[in-house]
């Protein structure tokens, strides 16, 4: 079996069937590539609210164009049973008060949409899930800890599942950080994390999730003094010692405050993307495959890497696979798309029947 029919076939097997036999016990964490989802939980936004932005697109720039955000995706469980789904993406902003996202204020300016949600969750403290606050909201989950139940329901239904890779991105920033006649509308600041941030983050996680059906950096370190030696010395565990277990990530800007809590040796839950050689890193992301292959692949001897095979809905308007072709040429483990399944209403674009072609 060569070594790009080892990384394929567990993602085989894992998208026939939840649940499945032991794995051969050669085949390491690090040797097994799977497909993911890019914000996860998003539902595509409203036309009407679609329409009003496209107004605007040239004075909101490329982050906040329509067309990149005209996206969205099934319930998790949805995409873990139907479609193969290994890995996710979970925008959280935090409101340790409770109410801050309750309002959606690009609405005031769109005719027959509310301005407020109604669930009474969102006056209540805790992590909120969407996309761009006040702009791009539409979600399967309003807040944090429904998407985590969603995906322990899951798991524990499906006990032998090949492990989920949890990208988590603490968001820092909204449309009201960066204009002040923004904020004079209503639309608000993001409240920043900070180090109690982080820890009310984990404490979340760990009111759904026992710390036993993760695999965390803890577990990985072993007996070893830091990751890296880990690593070094004895590689990632086994595949089949890994079935059934959840593994969290922090992405993002201020992913090295967290960094800093493990690289100290704190026994914390999530694990972070970060850059090689350093002591607490374990997996590494590369967002751009595309002539990047071969410094890629030579990640994937000793780290878990994350790469694209599209960006938001461009690839899928063009139906250009390149990025893809690069991903899979790349060795990448985590391979993000937002088309694991084709919108009729953009094209035929469609990764995951490519993916399985281009093994």
């Amino acid at each position: 079996m060569n070594f790009r029919s080892k990384l394929f076939l567990p993602l085989f097997f894992a998208f026939c069937s939840t649940s499945f036999g032991q794995f051969n016990d050669t085949i390491r964490l690090n040797e097994w590539r799977i497909l993911a989802s890019h914000n996860s939980y998003k539902q595509k936004p409203n036309p009407k609210v679609l329409s009003f932005l496209q107004r605007f697109k040239k004075r909101l720039g490329e982050d906040m164009d329509p067309k990149r955000m005209d996206y969205g995706h099934l319930p998790l469980s949805e995409q873990f049973s139907t479609y193969g789904i290994r890995g996710i993406e979970l925008d959280v902003y935090y409101d340790p008060k409770g109410g801050e996202y309750r309002k959606r204020r690009l609405n005031l300016f769109v005719g027959g949409l509310k301005q407020r949600v109604k669930d009474t969750v969102m006056r209540q403290p805790g992590f909120k899930m969407l996309h761009i606050a006040d702009i791009d909201y539409e979600t399967n989950y309003l807040t944090f800890k429904a998407a985590l139940t969603d995906i322990y329901t899951w798991s524990k239904a499906n006990p032998n599942h090949t492990p989920i890779y949890i990208n988590i991105e603490p968001k820092n920033d909204s449309p009201g950080d960066y204009s002040k006649f923004l904020r004079f509308l209503g639309f608000k600041k993001a409240t920043k994390f900070d180090e109690k941030a982080y820890l009310e983050l984990d404490a979340e996680i760990l009111s759904i999730f026992g710390i036993s059906d993760l695999f965390t950096p803890t577990d990985l370190k072993g007996e070893y003094a830091t990751i890296k030696d880990r690593l070094l010395t004895e590689g990632w565990p086994p595949l089949n010692e890994c079935l059934g277990k959840v593994f969290f990530i922090i992405d993002g800007d201020r992913n090295g405050m967290y960094q800093s809590f493990l690289e100290k040796g704190e026994k914390r839950p999530m694990f972070v993307y970060s850059e090689p050689n350093e002591n607490s890193t374990a997996f590494v992301k590369r967002n751009d495959p595309l002539n990047n292959e071969a410094a890629i692949s030579e990640l994937t001897s000793m780290y878990i890497v994350r790469t694209r095979s599209d960006v938001e809905t461009m690839h899928a308007r063009n139906n250009d696979y390149s990025l893809l072709e690069a991903a899979l040429k790349s060795q990448a483990q985590i391979i993000s798309t937002d088309f694991y399944k084709a919108d009729p209403a953009i094209g035929t674009f469609e990764v995951l029947t490519r993916f399985l072609e281009l093994k």
